[in-house]
């Protein structure tokens, strides 16, 4: 496939030479000592090394539709880097490749631009847009069988505000990537991520997405610098990240130095290696010959949890009891139905309320849905379960799909052994 020359459009970006390259350190060479401080107090820490940490469920519910930045999970593979924004270069590279090489892949011409570029030389576009890790409620499928990675709850998903350039204005001018749908080179394509930083699995943390998904204006992919009104914070990816809204989190590239337009998905491991649901006769035992079986996760499915009453929690009320939780899906598909049982999954009634607000440009819905249910009173013996349903009939399985990564777990959403007592019996 020829690709067109590269043009700027009137965008002063010049060749440059080839970008840094990060080299593999060694586990004992990660220098933590430089993280950024943390209310530990808001959270449930997995990992303090690389810091895993996910808000409480009542404090991330109860923070409302937008996440404080001091209350959005934190994902992490390696040490924070600490980067100075007037030092920060993002270079952007197109693979060439062509009918005649035979399918051989060309070098790749690179352009850079500094952080004055990013944020002054492109419209400013701001979405909200929840990110959800892929492995959020891992711990469901951990009690089915053992499992890969950190075994986190139901909290590693949050909502924000992201400000910053589309990603297809900055392709269209910097690598000269068509803007016509139809062209046969956004149909093939794929846009590789890579972070300026050190990581356990590999030289630096790296992902990619289909192009046809980077370039679609309503796709509403975009560099942000800003979270909730502010510049990113170094846990969420200072100075520049990659937002790739209605996909799972780790193709939102925090800490992002190189972008390449290619004919195939990024080597990086977590492309190639990881986020992935694996055959359920995949285990520790066959695993490293497995992942080529599966392809890489895109899109979230249709999700839906009880943040509050939590598992075991006392009650000292008898007044009727409000039940919160959120629900997103992937692809920016509107949560349309939410359903929820207090005996078990034997009878269903609609929630009362569900909140949801489409982007205003794209029309699209990347942020999650909160949605709240009064229930007269809770029993001992109750089971309260919940169930959501997209705009596009998606429904959530009654029961965890096992599989060795753990990922895109979305069974129905079950809390047991809440116990409702008016405050006199204290």
């Amino acid at each position: 496939m020829e690709l067109p020359h590269t043009a700027t459009n009137s965008i002063n970006t010049k060749p440059c030479v080839a970008p840094p390259q990060h080299s593999k350190k060694e586990l004992c060479d990660h220098d933590y000592s430089q993280d950024p401080p943390r209310i530990l107090s808001n959270y449930l820490v997995h990992a303090p090394k690389p810091f895993n940490a996910e808000p409480h469920l009542p404090l991330l519910i109860n923070a409302g539709h937008i996440t404080p930045t001091d209350v959005f999970f934190k994902r992490n593979h390696g040490p924070i880097p600490d980067i100075r924004l007037e030092d920060h270069r993002l270079y952007i590279g197109i693979q060439q490749y062509t009918q005649a090489s035979q399918g051989q892949l060309g070098p790749v011409e690179w352009k850079v631009l500094n952080m004055n570029d990013i944020m002054t030389k492109w419209p400013k576009a701001t979405i909200a847009a929840s990110l959800q890790c892929a492995g959020n409620r891992r711990e469901g499928l951990a009690q089915v069988k053992e499992v890969k990675g950190v075994i986190w709850k139901a909290g590693t998903i949050s909502n924000a505000v992201w400000s910053g350039p589309r990603l297809c204005d900055i392709l269209q001018s910097v690598a000269g990537v068509p803007g016509d749908l139809h062209h046969g080179m956004i149909r093939n394509f794929h846009v590789s991520f890579e972070a300026d930083d050190h990581v356990k699995e590999d030289a630096c943390y790296g992902s990619s997405i289909p192009l046809r998904k980077a370039m679609d204006p309503l796709g509403d992919v975009i560099l942000a610098y800003e979270m909730n009104g502010k510049l990113l914070t170094r846990d969420h990816g200072y100075p520049l990240r990659v937002i790739v809204p209605g996909y799972i989190g780790a193709r939102s590239v925090k800490f992002l130095q190189k972008i390449v337009v290619q004919p195939q998905e990024s080597n990086s491991f977590f492309q190639k290696l990881d986020y992935k649901i694996l055959p359920p006769w995949i285990d520790a035992s066959n695993v490293d010959s497995a992942w080529d079986s599966a392809p890489s996760l895109g899109e979230m499915n249709v999700q839906c949890v009880i943040c509050t009453p939590m598992d075991k929690e006392v009650i000292l009320s008898s007044k009727p009891i409000t039940v919160k939780g959120y629900a997103i899906s992937g692809g920016g598909r509107a949560i349309y139905r939410v359903e929820l049982s207090v005996d078990g999954g034997a009878t269903w009634e609609p929630v009362d309320k569900i909140e949801q607000t489409p982007d205003k440009v794209s029309g699209m819905y990347w942020a999650w849905a909160l949605w709240e249910k009064k229930v007269p009173k809770i029993s001992t013996t109750s089971q309260l379960v919940v169930r959501a349903y997209d705009s596009s009939g998606n429904m959530q399985p009654e029961f965890p799909i096992w599989n060795y990564r753990g990922v895109m777990n979305n069974a129905w959403f079950r809390v047991s052994n809440v116990t409702q007592m008016p405050q006199s019996y204290m």
